[in-house]
């Protein structure tokens, strides 16, 4: 299974909704995704929360090739 990297808003967010996620802070104020695991340490936040973040971080959205939802 290969790993791809994007840095498109409309193109991460899509594949994020796609599998059933959304953003999401942790506990520690890090920014990621959530597929709803009933946790107690995360907040759901908006998307221009998550990419402001994102931006802010100069991060990449790294993902796996596959089509199967791995949680």
């Amino acid at each position: 299974m290969g790993t791809s990297a994007m840095t498109d808003h409309d193109k991460i967010r899509e594949w994020i909704e796609t599998r059933g996620g959304h953003p999401a802070r942790m506990k520690s104020g890090l920014v990621g995704v959530d597929f709803g695991r009933q946790e107690s340490s995360i907040e759901n936040i908006s998307w221009d929360e998550f990419f402001r973040v994102f931006d802010a971080s100069r991060d990449t959205f790294l993902h796996h090739d596959a089509d199967a939802t791995r949680h």
